[in-house]
């Protein structure tokens, strides 16, 4: 018990992002690494997606397209009103088939997350 009360755990509480923390955090700046942050961000929040299933740190992984999100798993509908975001695995597909994550319009937001996919597409086609 006392190696317990010497060093006491460090593990912090991880809390969920609220809408006003998102806002935060989104900068809407035009750095390539702000830009992609924003679009992940955006997207894990308004999907109710852990960011870990989204963003990564490795890309030379051998397996890396085909369990990772891409640009080419996000597709806007002709009329903007939605996104059909494409999650190749994810913590509740057991089978591993993949989820279509479709995220509908927030008017007069600045969260808006067809507007910040857009952005994002339009820097980095």
């Amino acid at each position: 018990m006392g190696v317990i009360l010497l060093f006491p755990s460090t593990k912090k509480t991880k809390l969920p992002i609220t809408k006003d923390i998102l806002d935060k955090i989104i900068t809407l700046r035009p750095y390539k690494a702000d830009v992609n942050i924003d679009a992940a961000f955006t997207i894990a929040f308004i999907g109710f997606l852990y960011i870990g299933e989204i963003i990564y740190l490795n890309r030379k992984a051998k397996d890396f397209s085909t369990i990772k999100a891409l640009y080419s798993n996000i597709r806007i509908a002709p009329n903007s009103y939605l996104i059909v975001f494409y999650l190749k695995q994810s913590k509740t597909d057991k089978t591993y088939s993949g989820v279509n994550i479709q995220i509908a319009v927030i008017l007069g937001d600045r969260l808006y997350p067809i507007a910040i996919i857009i952005r994002l597409f339009n820097r980095y086609p």
